[in-house]
């Protein structure tokens, strides 16, 4: 599992170091770039959250060539927290830690992209503080080098392609960190924790 999760780490930053350099490049088709990049990462996702749940002993039932699945209720989770933080910040969040589990879940059930999101509410009822917790400290670990970078912007030209890879492997981290995250609470909810010593040992 480590190697496992050190080739998804670096495929993460690379694939952000590459959207990055595309995204200066390509102006006009700057959003098409993200969709590719958010396309990508999720098959890591999805490998990576296969592995860990494999490690324990469980057969995931989506198989990686499904991403794209992950990928659109990914965009249904936004647009949900979106709007929970234009309406007020607090839902924002709140609808953000019910549905920290809906991937994991679809990737391990494979039973739809609304059913995984309604068991994620679910479970999530009443430990929905720690989703929170961890999906924050993740999150901010995801976009603390794009907040510097924009801080001090004199670091992103002193740096230059030296940051950028700095940057993304930081934040790759994060996002890496999340998929694992996500898998450890809903083993933590329905097993013993022994069994999450399987998937980090």
């Amino acid at each position: 599992m480590p190697g496992t999760v050190l080739v998804g780490w670096l495929a993460t930053a690379v694939a952000g170091v590459a959207s990055d350099v595309a995204f200066e490049r390509m102006g006009d088709a700057a959003s098409f770039v993200l969709i590719v990049y958010g396309i990508l990462i999720t098959f890591v996702q999805v490998w990576i959250t296969r592995e860990a749940f494999e490690q324990v002993g469980v057969t995931p039932a989506l198989p990686v060539v499904n991403s794209l699945s992950v990928y659109l209720q990914g965009l249904l989770i936004g647009l949900g927290v979106v709007l929970g933080l234009v309406l007020f910040i607090l839902p924002g969040f709140y609808v953000f830690a019910r549905w920290y589990l809906a991937s994991a879940l679809l990737v391990r059930d494979g039973g739809g992209r609304r059913a995984a999101m309604r068991q994620s509410w679910d479970m999530l009822a009443a430990h929905w503080p720690a989703a929170l917790g961890v999906g924050l400290i993740l999150g901010v670990l995801s976009v603390a080098p794009l907040v510097v970078g924009e801080v001090a912007p004199a670091l992103v030209a002193e740096y230059g392609f030296g940051w950028l890879l700095a940057t993304n492997l930081v934040a790759a981290a994060g996002i890496v960190g999340g998929y694992l995250a996500a898998v450890s609470l809903l083993l933590n909810i329905e097993q013993p924790a022994p069994a999450l010593q399987e998937i980090f040992g």
